[in-house]
C-alpha cells in the first residue's frame, strides 16, 4: 500500500509539473491584456508612421521634379540658371519611415497571437499540488495541537 501510494504521489507531482505551463490563471490573463495593448497600439502607431513617411518621400520626390530653386543672376542682372536644390534628405527619411511603419504594423501581429495563445492557456485545465496544514478530528487523541500535513490534489478548471 506504501508503494503504490507512493507510486501515485510522484505520479501527480509529475504530471502537475507538465500541466502547469508557466504560471497561474490571473497572471496569464494579466500578460495576455498587455500583448493584447502593445498589439493595438503598434496596428495604430503603424500605418501613421507609415503614411507619415509616404507623404515625406513623395514631397521629395515632387520637390526633385518640380526644381523650384532661386534664380542666379550675373553682375550686369542677366540671368544665369535656377539653384536647384536636391531633396535626397526628404527621400531617404520618406523612405525610412514608411519601412519603419510597415515594419511597427506586422510586428503587431505576433503581439496579438501572443495573446490568443496566452488567453488559451489560461483556460486550460490544469492539475495543481500543495500541501496544506488541517486539523483532524480525534487525529492524535485531541483536537488542540495536532495540525497534520495533507497533499492535496486540485483540478483546476477556469469558466
Amino acid at each position: 500500500m506504501k508503494t503504490l501510494f507512493t507510486i501515485f504521489t510522484l505520479l501527480s507531482f509529475a504530471s502537475s509539473a507538465i500541466a502547469q505551463n508557466g504560471g497561474d490563471y490571473d497572471e496569464l490573463m494579466r500578460q495576455s491584456r498587455k500583448a493584447r495593448t502593445t498589439s493595438t497600439i503598434l496596428v495604430v502607431v503603424g500605418p501613421v508612421v507609415a503614411v507619415g513617411g509616404v507623404g515625406t518621400l513623395i514631397y521629395g520626390l515632387l520637390a526633385n521634379e518640380i526644381g523650384d530653386g532661386n534664380a542666379i543672376y550675373d553682375q550686369n542682372g542677366n540671368f544665369i540658371r535656377y539653384d536647384d536644390k536636391k531633396h535626397t534628405t526628404e527621400i531617404i527619411a520618406g523612405a525610412a519611415g514608411t519601412l519603419v511603419g510597415i515594419g511597427l504594423a506586422l510586428t503587431s501581429i505576433h503581439f496579438s497571437s501572443k495573446a490568443s495563445e496566452l488567453k488559451r492557456d489560461a483556460r486550460r485545465a490544469k492539475l495543481k499540488t500543495s500541501t496544506d496544514r488541517i486539523s483532524i478530528p480525534g487525529f492524535q487523541n485531541g483536537m488542540a495541537n495536532n495540525r497534520s500535513r495533507q497533499f492535496k490534489l486540485s483540478l483546476v478548471i477556469p469558466l
